[in-house]
């Protein structure tokens, strides 16, 4: 009795094998290695480029150093993410030759990315050219677009074609979740002392005063502004040093007079208030202090300067209270030289790197999985 054929065949029972894709892609890798010998021998995979996180981009592939076993030789990785199969074989192509540039990178021992493998350097650009590549910068990426030159397109011509056969399937998206939104505002305002030590502080508490570093003296002042003539601006209202206080600036008041703000007595503002340049003798900010060599040394504010309708204020120092600025001594100064040692240290391999370790992953690039990329 014979056996009845079964023609309606379900999705689970199609006569597919991967083997035609990754032969495909084995053989343009191999092609790249005979164009470019030192170009090294990887374990070709096709897995997931779905992004973890809705803002995160897909990924078309990953170059990973020493990731195999075989025998007594550790062997990279490269991943082809089975969602970009679904472009043409010209741009898988671009995707192999992109990673084989990572791995010319990790055979020369040069540093081609950063930023936990995200931003491509003008050294990936220039490895990326001798393979054919031509990179294009990008302002998040760097240097990590490539398209095919001419010449890569006309050397490679077969090797598209091949790929081209073989590229009859491509994987689906995951789909993501919107995923878990912020539970705050990101309102605050990031600062730095000269150690440089870094604090983040919401405007609230920015706005009530300079914050001093213990070690070095100095104000805990935004990064991005010139420390110099920087005089502790204010982002809401003018102090009022009391919460039963009225609104210390009258209604009916002239802002764009100076004199507003002549307040000696400190009827209205709380503390002695003066008009920008126009404090007394005796009387001095703190950059003014720092500029002698003087720190306040722990004195009560005397007064203070309010300009630009309010919305910028400098507190006042009495000059014959203030006592030297400390230096930092020899003991101190091994102890921060020691702290940024460790700091450029990787917990795992213990080689000294010419870059902070990430503290999202706590190891140097190399030894983060993918890290290379």
């Amino acid at each position: 009795m014979k056996t009845p054929v079964i023609a309606d065949l379900t999705r689970t029972c199609q006569p597919f094998t991967t083997a035609g894709l990754l032969s495909a892609l084995e053989t343009a890798w191999a092609a790249i290695r005979g164009r470019h010998p030192e170009v090294p021998e990887v374990v070709l995979i096709v897995g997931s480029g779905s992004p973890a996180k809705p803002s995160a981009a897909l990924k078309y592939g990953h170059f990973a150093s020493l990731r195999w076993q075989h025998g007594d030789r550790q062997l990279p990785e490269v991943l082809i993410s089975g969602e970009g199969l679904k472009r043409s074989p010209a741009e898988i192509l671009v995707t192999l030759l992109h990673e084989a540039a990572h791995g010319l990178a990790d055979v020369r021992g040069v540093q081609d990315t950063s930023r936990q493998g995200r931003w491509h350097n003008k050294k990936f650009a220039t490895l990326a050219k001798e393979l054919g590549l031509v990179a294009e910068k990008d302002d998040k990426l760097g240097y990590s677009p490539c398209k095919l030159s001419d010449q890569a397109a006309a050397d490679y011509a077969a090797t598209i074609q091949t790929l081209g056969k073989a590229l009859n399937v491509f994987r689906h998206p995951e789909v993501i979740g919107e995923g878990k939104k912020r539970t705050n505002n990101n309102n605050g305002v990031s600062c730095e002392c000269e150690c440089p030590r870094k604090i983040r502080l919401s405007l609230e508490v920015f706005d009530k005063g300079a914050i001093v570093c213990a070690s070095c003296e100095a104000a805990f002042l935004p990064e991005d502004v010139d420390r110099d003539t920087y005089e502790f601006p204010t982002f809401g209202q003018p102090c009022t040093h009391g919460d039963d206080q009225a609104d210390p600036v009258p209604a009916d008041a002239n802002l764009d007079d100076p004199m507003v703000f002549f307040d000696p007595s400190g009827e209205r503002y709380g503390i002695p208030t003066y008009p920008f340049k126009l404090a007394p003798t005796g009387l001095a900010t703190l950059r003014q202090l720092r500029a002698d060599g003087l720190r306040p040394g722990g004195q009560e504010i005397a007064a203070q300067l309010m300009w630009r309708r309010g919305h910028r204020r400098a507190f006042l120092y009495r000059i014959d209270l203030a006592v030297p600025k400390r230096t930092a001594t020899a003991a101190q100064r091994a102890a921060l030289d020691k702290a940024m040692t460790a700091r450029r240290t990787c917990p795992e391999c213990g080689v000294f790197q010419d870059y902070y370790i990430p503290r999202r992953t706590g190891a140097c690039l190399d030894c983060t999985p993918g890290g290379a990329r």
